[in-house]
């Protein structure tokens, strides 16, 4: 993972005008990125969301997830020489 500095760029700037640098964080897994400094967001300012929000985010975190190890699985393969499951 690279390191961009995102703490000293974020530092100066309102909760929600952060929320665009988190996904530089990680290229794969953006949604999941989001998803944990909003969660942490609403701990901090005791905000409740509805169990459909919950159950939808719940849904993205895992099909994040999925794409993680299936680009992991990939990326080996291309390394050990298999290039078909690449395509």
């Amino acid at each position: 993972m690279l390191h961009r500095g995102s703490e000293k760029l974020i530092e100066l700037r309102n909760w929600n005008q952060c929320i665009p640098y988190f996904n530089r964080l990680d290229y794969v897994s953006i949604v999941a990125q989001e998803e944990i400094y909003c969660y942490t967001i609403e701990k901090l300012l005791l905000l409740r969301i509805s169990s459909v929000c919950s159950v939808s985010r719940v849904i993205f975190l895992e099909i994040s997830r999925i794409f993680n190890h299936l680009l992991a699985v990939v990326t080996h393969a291309i390394d050990v020489g298999a290039f078909s499951p690449f395509l």
